[in-house]
């Protein structure tokens, strides 16, 4: 089956991850399921007897990986395929069915006579489709259309039939079908899933009104309280809940201070004084994530931005939990989920994308704290963020966020972590030109709104004078909880001040939070 130039169009605009997979089974029918992990597993369902060892073979070659169903004694099987995410593939078959489930990367499928059904997130996949003839019934989901044209000779025409996303909307995939008389298509919609390793920008402002709305990832679950009856038995109750603050506390000339006790930190929730319930000392774990920005403004290259990483791998001690992130291509990329294993961050470096796209930093910011952080609220969280701090927004090109700049500062108060933007400076004008500067500006404030604090620098190649200064905010860092007074969680806004008990100090931590 060759790829059409649609076909061959998308698979050069998506950057393979893994070798293509070749399923082919002539006499029966294919199902492939897309799942998590990095496992390729095929299995074959004979329809008439029991399974033989040799129903299906499955051999590596060195530009890609084949799955053959060819029983020796000709009988009928179907093939079952489980295959991971981001893993281009095609299925082809002479007239079973197809059916492929799952967030799909590149696939393109062939089938004469067979039935298709597709159950996929069709908001962030497209859809090619060439036939012969028209299928007999097709059916949508709802509110999904598909466009209609006849192609090649008046009296043997062929039929495309094709979505209508927009060309500015970002997707994750595509499926190129082929079919000739296909009885029935059948397209089903299907959630995108959690576990995916790339997520797309128009799904954060959902993502950010679920952390507004619901609780708020800076209240940890309910936490017991204890009250002693007369005859001594602590009861616990599970109605006190807690708030959990990430604090970096610096001496006059930013060094940090080290060692310090609940009973050293003040924590006022409009004007009122709190009980602080515990303060974890600076030498506890530390959830650090790195965001790069290889949206095609930075104007770097891959290899600058792998050093710029291991970079920032190095200040992280050996208990803390390190992520990678990247916005590239117009999506999300998780590169590396949570991990203390440093030989396999620095192999994960290999698979950062290249420099592409436009730059919606403002909902990858929002994608990256929901990634593992909203799960993590009582743990001591901080988010470097390596950017020119350029959203399409403000230079009007390109791909802009959906998430805006104001909404994107308000939602950070309900954001246990801190935020460390790492601003490149790649314009020779001095000053540089106006958007440059606004970037700037608003990237600090959302810095300042989390506690966290903001780091210029020319060019990546300069960031080895950074990391030192980023290595000490973060061995300033507490987490801080507290039981609020008023448990009256009624979706306000309630501003909070962190202070303590030591002259000269500086505290930093988010603003406040909405109290749900």
């Amino acid at each position: 089956m060759r790829a059409s130039g649609f076909a061959l169009a998308l698979l050069a605009a998506l950057s393979a991850w893994a070798q293509p997979v070749d399923i082919s089974n002539p006499g029966g029918g294919i199902r492939v399921r897309m799942v998590g992990g990095l496992e390729v597993r095929a299995r074959a369902f004979p329809r008439n007897r029991a399974f033989r060892p040799g129903d299906v073979t499955l051999t590596r070659e060195s530009d890609r990986m084949r799955i053959v169903a060819h029983p020796t004694d000709g009988a009928p099987v179907d093939l079952e395929v489980s295959l991971p995410y981001r893993q281009a593939f095609r299925a082809e078959t002479t007239n079973g069915p197809i059916s492929v489930r799952g967030l799909v990367y590149l696939a393109e499928l062939a089938t004469d006579r067979g039935e298709v059904e597709l159950t996929v997130p069709w908001l962030a996949t497209h859809l090619y489709v060439e036939a012969r003839e028209l299928p007999a019934s097709i059916q949508l989901p709802a509110g999904m259309q598909l466009s209609r044209r006849a192609v090649g000779a008046k009296d043997q025409p062929k039929w495309v039939l094709q979505d209508r996303l927009s060309p500015r909307h970002v997707t994750s995939g595509a499926i190129h079908l082929v079919t000739g008389v296909s009885p029935r298509l059948t397209l089903i919609d299907e959630p995108f899933p959690d576990d995916s390793p790339i997520k797309l920008p128009w799904q954060a402002p959902a993502i950010l009104e679920s952390l507004l709305t619901s609780r708020r990832p800076s209240q940890a679950p309910p936490t017991p309280r204890d009250s002693t009856p007369s005859d001594g038995t602590p009861v616990f109750r599970s109605e006190v809940r807690i708030v959990a603050l990430t604090v970096s506390v610096v001496d006059p000339v930013g060094a940090p201070i080290t060692g310090l006790a609940p009973s050293d930190f003040e924590v006022l929730e409009d004007g009122a004084r709190q009980q602080v319930r515990y303060a974890t000392s600076e030498q506890e774990p530390f959830n650090l994530a790195l965001l790069l920005d290889l949206s095609g403004s930075t104007q770097y290259s891959r290899p600058a931005m792998q050093e710029a990483a291991r970079g920032f791998l190095g200040i992280a001690r050996p208990q803390d939990q390190v992520a990678m992130y990247a916005l590239a291509s117009d999506q999300f990329v998780v590169i590396s989920h949570l991990t203390k294993d440093r030989a396999r961050l620095l192999r994960a470096l290999d698979q950062i994308p290249g420099i592409s796209g436009g730059s919606p930093i403002y909902d990858s910011m929002v994608l990256a704290y929901a990634e593992e952080f909203h799960s993590r609220s009582r743990e001591r969280n901080a988010l470097i963020v390596i950017t020119d701090g350029v959203d399409n927004q403000i230079s009007g090109e390109g791909i802009p966020s959906w998430v805006s700049f104001d909404k994107l500062r308000k939602g950070v108060g309900g954001m246990n972590v801190l935020i460390y933007p790492i601003l490149l400076n790649p314009y020779t004008l001095v000053p540089p030109p106006r958007s440059a500067i606004l970037a700037f500006r608003r990237m600090e404030s959302i810095a300042e709104a989390s506690g966290g604090r903001s780091f210029r620098t020319q060019a990546v190649s300069q960031l080895a004078a950074v990391y030192p200064s980023v290595a000490k905010e973060l061995r300033s860092v507490y987490s801080v909880g507290y039981s609020p007074a008023n448990q009256d969680f009624n979706g306000t806004w309630r501003r909070i001040h962190v202070g303590v008990k030591r002259h000269g100090v500086t505290v930093r931590t988010r603003d406040g939070y909405y109290a749900r």
